[in-house]
């Protein structure tokens, strides 16, 4: 598998301050969430390329609820509302506006360590999903 295939299919996510110790037990590697009221951004290209088009803010207004394994195929809880979910390849079509909420299902392939990060450092935790499309991590 070509890893910018696998690249497209990915969404870098941020956790800053306190909303990492808030989140900390929350997101397992390789479990499926339903993640609502998601703020994509568009990476900045400013220093270089960056690995990901796109990155994503966890924050208290994020809602993350885990998928459970049902057998051979995993089905959501039921949301408290219809959620409207955006494919990962339908994001780049999306108007970057951090007042629009967009609903992903996705899986944890990566949880960084907390660290220190910009100008007036600020703690943040890197985390990156992916979507159901690909089955070959690696």
């Amino acid at each position: 598998m070509k890893s910018d295939t696998l690249q497209e299919q990915q969404i870098r996510g941020v956790v800053w301050g306190d909303d990492i110790q808030y989140y900390a037990d929350k997101l397992k590697l390789f479990h499926t969430y339903l993640i609502s009221t998601a703020r994509v951004k568009i990476s900045s290209t400013q220093y270089g390329r960056p690995l990901h088009k796109f990155y994503w803010v966890l924050d208290k207004e994020t809602i993350v609820e885990l998928v459970e394994k049902n057998g051979e195929r995993e089905i959501p809880k039921p949301p408290p509302r219809k959620p409207n979910l955006t494919d990962f390849d339908h994001i780049a079509h999306i108007t970057p506006d951090p007042a629009t909420e967009i609903d992903i299902l996705a899986v944890v392939v990566h949880c960084g360590p907390p660290k220190y990060a910009g100008r007036v450092p600020n703690r943040c935790r890197e985390i990156i999903v992916t979507d159901n499309q690909k089955n070959d991590f690696y």
